[in-house]
């Protein structure tokens, strides 16, 4: 039997468990390379893209000045999963979540129970409608989170979690100036697409330009994301930039508007009215450098009673305007060649009958030029330079002048207005008052730019409140200037009635409008208000005419003062009075320079001079008056010291010389020897 080698038995197996380990770690190995070989060949596959939009905004306004009227801001919410914030750091999160965010922390201690006191599970919303400032505070502090570990990754993926969870929510519009603007910006209302609130606008500039503030293409990244869900950015990842919307730069000057704020802010109480409605508007161009009301709101905070104001008033309200109307009949006689500005017209000193209708005059008289007509409002003799119209020229005429149609303004929401149709005006009542501007209804914007034919030799194109739009790269696009052009007479007739309108301001109605170095012209209307039964003591006052300076600016200027109290209802105590404060205004802002020669310079800085010492003198004598008031007090006090001294002195004395006497009525007088016989 052979013997057993034992050492080389051991060897052998030996051998063998090396073999088996050095395979099996060969295996491992191979599986190993052969995976991330794959992973590597895999990776594209495994990772997946993620496109993050990056929204386009709402264009801005903005003032001629480049003061930003209106803008678009992002909002975002703030949210937590509870399931990834860590249970021991909750505390410590509130705190500095409180912080960032300047909510309370009993407020957002709240959110994680419900109403019943039980603890909510899941997503939980701690803030909405961030604004991006307070949203890139809140970025900050969730790297800030992430570094202290408040949130844990919790289940099979060890590398995922949620923690402070910030989405873009949409967008707010903001008005920095609040009030500025609003009778004719219009305001916003959100509209929802995805989930996302977007910004539409709702009447004045937000709405007529809609098409081009919403004018806009949102960009986005595009490319592999990581565990947490942020793009990975490298040569892969793909950016398209966005585009905001237009924003529209306006002819406004919102200095100037602010100071003609002020003056209807003031009007408006000192004339107890329910509103005054002004505008300044470049003669040459139409472009509006005012439009404004004394009636305002804040587009973002309307309160109920202000939602009468949200309509532009100067487009859409329409009434009887009254004697304004007086110079455009009177232009379209003198077009027409029926009168001259010579002829007389027998006025029957105030009093006229047609049929079972009387026309009165304010002013009595027993005729008058035409001219004179206008300088001194007659509805008599206005009534019959309309007679001198066929129905058909009065008619046509009123329709080249712009009424019974929308002006074109860029604010929207405009009414057409309307006169009496060609069969109406048959009737010589109809036209006599549709003459003085009763019998038909016209808006603040039809007149003003009427008005501005006057001024700009018979002819006035559409009001424009925008100058131009630029995108978000600062490129101007001038819009098509399709405006509605009005030459209803010629340069000649123009010119007429202009000197016949500076004749009003010179000796007539409008003469408180009357500013030393300026041209001015203009015409009064006052009408009365119908209300369910009939014509009411209640007015319109108004004023439009223009301003110019000798260096060729020039101006056309609307005032409308809607029901002021009786003691200024007249349109001369009211709305010229308006009209020369802003002209003022306008002088003070270098926008109008008035031409004074040596003279009249001399002449006004002597009765500047004399003004002063006036109320210097005045000043010193109410000073000196004050110290004799004073003086005659302080002696009328010391005289009454005195004499309350010496009263006290007489009392005192006479109250001695009470005393005495009664001191002296209780001595002992001496006993007198008795007659009696002494007995001892």
């Amino acid at each position: 039997m052979a013997e057993i080698d034992e050492n080389k038995s051991v060897v052998s197996i030996n051998s063998k468990r090396v073999k088996i380990i050095a395979l099996s770690m060969l295996t491992l190995f191979i599986i190993i390379v052969v995976r991330i070989a794959y992973l590597a060949a895999h990776s594209d596959s495994k990772i997946k893209v993620k496109e993050i939009k990056d929204r386009a905004l709402r264009g801005n306004i903005i003032s001629q000045e480049g003061y930003t009227i209106s803008r678009s801001i992002k909002t975002y919410s703030v949210s937590i999963h509870t399931k990834y914030l860590d249970p021991a750091k909750k505390e410590f999160f509130l705190r500095l979540f409180s912080i960032y965010s300047s909510i309370p922390l009993d407020e957002l201690k709240s959110k994680f129970y419900t109403k019943d006191g039980k603890k909510k599970e899941g997503w939980i919303l701690l803030a909405d409608d961030v604004d991006a400032k307070t949203a890139i505070f809140l970025k900050e502090l969730k790297y800030k989170l992430n570094r202290f570990r408040v949130f844990r990754s919790v289940g099979a993926n060890k590398n995922f979690y949620y923690g402070l969870t910030i989405t873009e929510k949409g967008e707010n519009r903001e008005y920095p100036l609040k009030e500025a603007l609003s009778p004719i910006l219009g305001y916003t209302r959100p509209a929802y697409s995805d989930g996302y609130k977007h910004i539409v606008g709702y009447n004045g500039i937000e709405k007529f330009y809609e098409k081009y503030l919403n004018h806009k293409q949102d960009g986005f990244i595009s490319g592999k994301r990581d565990a947490v869900g942020y793009v990975i950015q490298d040569a892969q990842t793909i950016y398209k930039r966005k585009h905001d919307g237009y924003s529209l730069v306006l002819n406004i000057s919102l200095e100037l508007q602010k100071n003609i704020d002020l003056i209807l802010d003031t009007y408006k109480q000192k004339l107890g009215a329910k509103e005054i409605i002004a505008a300044v508007m470049r003669t040459k161009d139409s472009k509006i450098l005012a439009l404004t009301s004394s009636n305002r709101y804040d587009p973002l905070h309307i309160k109920k009673d202000e939602i009468a104001n949200l309509q532009p008033k100067a487009t859409s309200y329409a009434y009887e305007p009254g004697s304004v109307m007086k110079p455009i009949i009177y232009s379209l006689a003198i077009e027409k060649g029926t009168i001259t500005p010579d002829r007389v017209f027998n006025t029957f000193n105030g009093k006229m009958w047609i049929g079972r209708h009387r026309i009165t005059d304010d002013e009595p008289a027993s005729s008058m030029k035409a001219e004179n007509i206008i300088v001194k409002s007659s509805n008599i003799g206005i009534s019959q330079i309309a007679w001198t119209l066929t129905s058909r020229e009065f008619r046509d005429g009123l329709l080249r002048f712009g009424f019974g149609k929308k002006s074109g303004i860029d604010i929207g929401n405009e009414a057409s207005g309307r006169f009496y149709s060609l069969r109406k005006l048959r009737a010589r009542i109809n036209k006599a008052s549709n003459s003085y501007g009763y019998g038909m209804i016209a808006t603040f914007a039809q007149l003003l730019k009427a008005y501005n034919v006057f001024n700009n030799g018979g002819v006035s194109v559409t009001p424009r409140v925008v100058n131009y739009i630029t995108n978000d790269q600062g490129k101007k696009f001038y819009l098509k200037k399709n405006y509605t052009k009005l030459a209803p007479i010629s340069q000649e007739t123009a010119d007429t009635v202009k000197e016949t309108l500076k004749e009003v301001v010179k000796r007539g109605t409008g003469s408180k409008a009357q500013t030393e170095g300026l041209e001015i012209g203009g015409k009064t209307g006052t009408a009365m208000i119908v209300g369910k039964h009939g014509y009411e003591e209640r007015y319109h006052a108004s004023f439009f005419g223009f301003a110019n300076d000798p260096e060729g600016n020039k101006y056309t200027i609307g005032v409308l003062v809607i029901e002021p109290d009786y003691a200024h209802h007249f349109a001369s105590s009211s709305a010229v009075v308006v009209f020369k404060k802003i002209v003022d205004a306008m002088v003070e802002k270098g926008l109008l320079k008035p031409n004074l020669d040596r003279l009249q310079k001399e002449q006004l800085e002597i009765a500047r001079k004399q003004h002063e010492q006036k109320v210097k003198a005045k000043q010193q004598q109410q000073v000196k008056d004050l110290k004799e008031r004073l003086r005659e007090q302080r002696e009328a006090i010391i005289r009454e010291q005195r004499e309350s001294i010496k009263r006290k002195k007489a009392q005192k004395k006479r109250k001695s010389k009470r005393e005495r006497k009664k001191h002296k009525s209780v001595i002992i007088q001496p006993q007198q020897p008795s007659n009696t016989p002494d007995l001892f």
